[in-house]
């Protein structure tokens, strides 16, 4: 019998070779259905492939067909299956002598059947050796026993153990789409507490233009949302209103250069009469009556003066019209401007903001608002995006964690600037966080990747063979970018899809793939 080796799944089936998953390679079973010895099923990950195979128990002088699966497994975000090579299998046995057996082609893309017929019994080690690929190695499959005859063979297997059910998901299946599995291993993951986010601009970094004064919106270039502009550079002018407030300031200027006539008779006389009369405190009162009321005729002419202007001079006038000037260096984000188009006082025209450093401002639920008093960092994702992002990758850094919560979502606010020179990071998007505290969690962890949920339940998928599944549901713990530490459902060793898991999902709709539960 096979003696496993590191990173070996084995099953093993009894009674006939219709094989646990029941796939044809050549338009029939794997072997003849009348051939009673007992199944074998191996899966082991080697220098860069997985080797997935079944084969019937070794006999002296019995062919045995290897229907061997090699996978490149060398891209760990997406294995795929080998298109070239030959296979030679090795018996070694325990006297130093050899004997091996070749497939010189593939039967079909990924799978091997090399035909192993032993001409000795005994204890022998067993491995295949794929040439002619770059994923190209010798994977060990350890110890076997070749058995002297087919009843030797069937008395020599084990009985079998009672397992959970499983369905297949067949390397045909697998191999069509992305897929990839990694072992559970034991590592060190940042303690963090989960928040929602958005991104912002930075403070002084957006502006809102608006109309100073009601009228008419002139631009010497159109404005559209994307616009790059410079500081100082003009956007847009209003030439005020003109028919509406004519009479007004026309009024306004006459009233007050009444006023101004009516004080400086006054001074004349004042000067008159001092010092025998008035005093010195009453002349001084008249001659600042006289100041204001020129300053007030000089502002009447100036208003007027300026809507004259823009009547006869357009906005190219000097004094004509009201400058909208940009802020600082940036891009346009909103704007409904039109040239020609009535604009009222205080209406919006155009929105600047300079996208060169953004805030992700971060809202942590009150339960965990403690334990974020020291952030160390923090990783997110954008709305509609699993892409993590750490936010040292884009030279982040911690503004400020807020003083207290906030009183109408009961959260605190966590400020963090990123670095936004590709223009990534729009303000405006919703995010995904996770803010990192000064505590670390040790454990078993897995790529973030291999979580799926199961109607609200994480769940992973552990595969018991090469070709069949049971899902598991997990407790998860802290989540460190695209690692993730398991609290429970998944022990150290044991092998989780972690690219496709949501296909392998997909199979379980029907409930065929019974959960998978047992003790830690």
């Amino acid at each position: 019998m096979l003696r496993l080796l590191p990173l070996l799944v084995l099953t093993l089936a009894c009674g006939g070779l219709g094989l646990p998953d029941g796939h044809d390679h050549e338009g029939g079973a794997h072997a003849e259905a009348e051939d009673p010895r007992p199944d074998n099923a191996v899966t082991l990950y080697q220098n860069g492939l997985e080797l997935f195979m079944e084969f019937p128990s070794l006999v002296v002088g019995e062919e045995s067909a290897l229907i061997a699966h090699f996978t490149d497994t060398r891209d760990p975000a997406n294995f795929v299956w080998v298109t070239e090579g030959s296979v030679v299998a090795t018996l070694r046995f325990a006297d130093g002598t050899e004997e091996t057996f070749a497939a010189d082609k593939l039967l079909r893309n990924g799978i091997f059947k090399p035909i192993v017929t032993p001409t000795k019994a005994g204890r022998a080690t067993f491995s295949l050796t794929l040439s002619g690929h770059p994923a190209a190695g010798t994977v060990e499959v350890g110890e076997v026993t070749v058995f002297p005859t087919v009843e030797a063979a069937v008395a020599g297997a084990p009985p079998e153990a009672p397992g959970e059910p499983t369905v297949g998901y067949l390397k045909e299946s697998q191999w069509k789409t992305s897929y990839a599995t990694a072992a559970a291993a034991p590592g060190s993951v940042r303690a963090g507490v989960r928040a929602t986010g958005e991104i912002r601009a930075m403070a002084g970094a957006e502006a809102e233009l608006s109309a100073p004064v009601a009228g008419r919106l002139l631009l010497r270039e159109p404005l559209y949302v994307g616009r790059a502009v410079k500081k100082g550079e003009l956007l847009a002018e209003i030439a005020p209103v003109i028919d509406a407030d004519r009479a007004g300031l026309d009024a306004a200027l006459t009233s007050a250069r009444a006023d101004l006539g009516v004080a400086e008779r006054a001074v004349e006389r004042a000067r008159s009469l001092h010092p025998q009369v008035v005093s010195e405190r009453e002349l001084r009162e008249a001659e600042a009556v006289v100041t204001g009321a020129k300053a007030r005729a000089e502002a009447a002419e100036s208003r007027l003066a300026g809507v004259r202007g823009a009547q006869t001079g357009g906005a190219g006038s000097s004094g004509s019209a009201f400058s909208l000037r940009a802020p600082f260096d940036g891009v346009i984000v909103t704007t409904t401007a039109v040239t020609g188009q009535s604009v009222g006082a205080g209406d919006p025209v155009v929105r600047v903001v300079d996208p060169r450093e953004v805030w992700l401002y971060a809202r942590i639920s009150e339960a965990d608002a403690a334990q974020a008093a020291t952030p160390i960092g923090a990783t997110f994702s954008l709305s509609g995006s699993d892409d993590v992002i750490d936010i040292a990758s884009r030279n982040g850094r911690l503004i400020s964690v807020g003083a207290a919560l906030d009183p109408a979502t009961r959260t605190l606010p966590v400020l963090f600037a990123l670095d936004n020179a590709d223009g990534a990071l729009k303000p405006g998007m919703f995010a995904r966080a996770t803010v990192f505290t000064r505590e670390s969690a040790d454990g078993v962890v897995i790529p973030a990747d291999a979580i799926v949920d199961d109607g609200g339940r994480p769940t992973v998928f552990v595969m018991e063979g090469g070709e069949s599944f049971f899902k598991r549901v997990v407790r998860l713990g802290a989540r460190d970018g695209d690692r993730v530490q398991v609290l429970s459902g998944v022990t150290e060793g044991e092998r989780v899809v972690s690219i496709g898991a949501y296909e392998v999902h997909l199979s379980t709709v029907s409930g065929a793939i019974p959960e998978h539960g047992h003790a830690h």
